[in-house]
C-alpha cells in the first residue's frame, strides 16, 4: 500500500506463498499483510524507473520536475536544467524537500 520495496529472502517467499493476512517475516523482524502486498518478484526484475523521483529541488531551492528523463523549472517547464551546472540532476539524485525553506526554518 505505501509502495515500499521490501527485500526477503527465497526461503522466506516459499514459506508465505501459502499463507494469508499477517506473516511474520525474519529478516524484516516484523509482519507484512499479505493482503497488501501488490506482487512478490524476483530480485532485479522491478525497473527503477517505476519509482523514480519526478520532482525534487535543485541545492539552490529551485523546484523542478522530470518529464521525458529530462529536468525543467517547475516554473516555467520550458526551461531545461543544465546538467553541467547542476550535477545532482545528471545523477537523478535531486533533493525531495527545499534546502532553503528548511534553513529558514531552523
Amino acid at each position: 500500500m505505501s509502495g515500499d520495496i521490501l527485500n526477503i529472502t527465497d526461503e522466506e517467499v516459499k514459506n508465505i506463498k501459502s499463507k494469508s493476512g499477517l506473516v511474520f517475516v525474519p529478516s524484516l523482524n516484523g509482519f507484512i499483510n499479505l493482503s497488501s502486498v501488490e506482487s512478490i518478484l524476483p530480485e532485479g526484475t522491478i525497473k527503477k524507473d517505476l519509482y523514480a523521483i519526478n520532482e525534487g529541488y535543485l541545492r539552490d531551492g529551485t523546484k523542478i520536475v522530470k518529464k521525458f528523463g529530462t529536468w525543467y523549472l517547475a516554473s516555467n517547464p520550458d526551461c531545461r536544467i543544465d546538467p553541467q551546472y547542476y550535477p545532482e540532476v545528471a545523477r537523478d539524485e535531486v533533493l525531495s524537500e527545499n534546502p532553503i525553506s528548511n534553513k529558514l526554518l531552523n
